[in-house]
C-alpha cells in the first residue's frame, strides 16, 4: 500500500530590516486550494493562554502565482484568502518584530527571534502538510557574525552552500 503525502509548505524568513524590526516571510504552496488558499496565523500560543492576536503585526502582503500578482483580501483579522490559482501561490508578508519574549517575534541590530507560532501563517486545509524553512541572514557585513540556533534539523540544498 502506497500513502501519498501532501507536499511540503515551503517557508522562508528573512531579517530584511533589522533596524526597522522586520522579518520578511514567504509561504510558498505547490497545491493551493482551488476554491481560493486561505492563510491564517494563530491568535495564542500554547503555554500562554493570553490572547496574543499574531496577525496584527502583519504590516504588508503581496501575493503571486506564475509570475502575476495575484489578488489577497482578509477574511477576518487573523485570516486571509488569495484568488483561486492553480499554479503554486508565494504569499510574502512583513512583520514587525519587536516583543523580547519567547512568545512572539523580536529583531534588531543585534539579534533576531522568533517563535513560528507568531511569524508563520498557515495555509488552511494543509495542517497535516510537512514544512521546509529556509533561515535567511540579514544582508550587510555588520551582520556577518549572525548565526541561526534552532532545534530544527538541518537539511542540503543540493547546489546551495549550507549555511549554520
Amino acid at each position: 500500500m502506497t500513502i501519498s503525502l501532501p507536499p511540503p509548505i515551503h517557508y522562508r524568513i528573512h531579517p530584511s530590516h533589522p533596524e526597522a524590526h522586520l522579518f520578511e516571510v514567504t509561504v510558498t504552496v505547490t497545491d493551493p486550494d482551488p476554491a481560493g488558499q486561505r492563510f491564517t496565523l494563530p491568535a495564542w500560543i500554547p503555554g500562554s493562554y493570553m490572547i496574543r492576536e499574531f496577525a496584527r503585526h502583519i504590516v504588508s502582503m503581496r501575493a503571486e502565482s506564475a509570475g502575476k500578482a495575484l489578488a489577497c483580501h482578509k477574511v477576518d483579522k487573523a485570516t486571509w484568502q488569495c484568488e483561486t490559482s492553480i499554479q503554486p501561490i508565494a504569499l510574502t508578508y512583513e512583520i514587525y518584530a519587536w516583543d523580547l519574549s519567547v512568545r512572539a517575534a523580536h529583531l534588531d541590530d543585534t539579534h533576531g527571534f522568533f517563535n513560528g507560532t507568531s511569524v508563520f501563517l498557515l495555509p488552511l486545509g494543509k495542517e497535516n502538510a510537512a514544512c521546509e524553512i529556509d533561515i535567511a541572514p540579514p544582508v550587510g557585513e555588520q551582520y556577518a557574525a549572525w548565526r541561526v540556533a534552532t532545534s530544527l534539523h538541518q537539511t542540503q540544498v543540493p547546489g546551495a552552500p549550507c549555511r549554520q
